[in-house]
């Protein structure tokens, strides 16, 4: 190689980790997403406030999208549908004054791979959207993001616990002390209704919990951080205008990494989802997290309080950054055969 040809190779490459996504998640691509689904979506009278994404249809009624988010990214537009989306009534965007209907909010994209049929309301569209895009070409892969994170789920789900789990008549206490990273091992026969579960980690530590077993439930319990209760999660109790306790929402990941059903309900679920291979029925409550399934069903509601603790690298590169380095690695290549010839 000429002294030229390799000045441009490593200009090259910096230039190509330079333009890596900043802030990008562990999660992938479904890491920006309050509900990323595989298959089909359907659900009713209820909201995301973040961004949706569904692989499969997606049927809506009553549904608010995205109202939570007030920055558009191109990259990832507010509801992505990789099939046909059916919606009467609802709104995908953020509004200045939640839900008021007032015209200075900022409404939300869609795009769809397939056909989209949106219910009239006296003449008018009764769904709020910004802009609507059917036969599509996505702004990502579906497959390519379901592989990847099926094989993080897996891997995961294969780190050796390094808290200790105490089961109790109507208690389960996660207890760990490590200041960067603690994980648990659960079944998923050991999470009882009515019960009280417990994390007990440094402030500012990642918590993984580890769940096996085909079948998932988590229906009608409380959860608590270092002995506060879940319920009092951003309450200002002496009224001085700041929240006494923070539950670490985006710290917390539940790994259900074998399970290809999930039930969930009645319950304020604190911390992210992750059941890549996962029939999710999801009513009466909602998520501070993350939902990443096969399929999704229900009245649940999600919060837009994404994932972004620090968990073990996978070996295998999120797909987003292979195909950029793919694309940079081209374009090496080429650069080296124009200065060759």
């Amino acid at each position: 190689m000429n002294r030229l040809t390799s000045r441009s190779t490593v200009v090259l490459f910096c230039l190509l980790w330079a333009t890596l996504p900043a802030g990008a998640s562990v999660l992938g691509t479904a890491g920006f997403y309050n509900e990323f689904i595989f298959g089909d979506i359907f659900q009713e009278n209820t909201d995301s406030q973040g961004r949706v994404a569904a692989a499969g249809n997606v049927t809506y009624s009553g549904m608010s999208v995205a109202s939570e988010i007030a920055v558009k990214d191109p990259r990832y537009p507010e509801l992505v549908v990789g099939g046909n989306l059916s919606w009467a009534n609802g709104s995908v965007g953020y509004f200045s004054d939640i839900n008021s209907g007032s015209p200075e909010y900022k409404k939300g994209d869609i795009v769809v791979g397939g056909s989209a049929s949106i219910a009239q309301n006296n003449g008018g569209s009764s769904v709020a959207f910004g802009s609507l895009t059917t036969g599509a070409a996505l702004p990502f892969s579906f497959s390519l993001e379901q592989a990847y994170l099926q094989d993080l789920s897996t891997y995961w789900g294969q780190q050796a616990a390094t808290g200790n789990t105490t089961i109790k008549p109507g208690e389960i206490f996660l207890t760990g002390t490590n200041p960067y990273l603690n994980i648990f091992s659960l079944s998923a026969s050991d999470i009882k209704k009515n019960i009280g579960f417990h994390i007990n980690v440094p402030e500012g530590s990642t918590t993984l919990v580890n769940i096996s077993g085909n079948v998932g439930k988590m229906k009608k319990f409380g959860f608590y951080f270092n002995g506060m209760d879940g319920n009092l999660d951003g309450d200002d109790l002496n009224n001085d205008g700041q929240p006494d306790f923070l539950f670490p929402d985006s710290l917390i990941l539940y790994n259900f990494f074998e399970a290809t059903a999930l039930n969930i309900a009645g319950i304020e679920v604190h911390g992210s989802i992750l059941a890549p291979w996962a029939d999710v029925l999801f009513s009466d409550g909602h998520i501070e997290g993350n939902l990443i399934a096969q399929s999704l069903l229900g009245t649940g509601e999600a919060h837009n309080e994404l994932f972004n603790g620090n968990l073990p690298n996978h070996p295998v590169p999120e797909p987003a950054t292979v195909i950029l380095l793919g694309g940079g690695l081209i374009s090496v290549v080429a650069v080296r055969r124009r200065l060759r010839d």
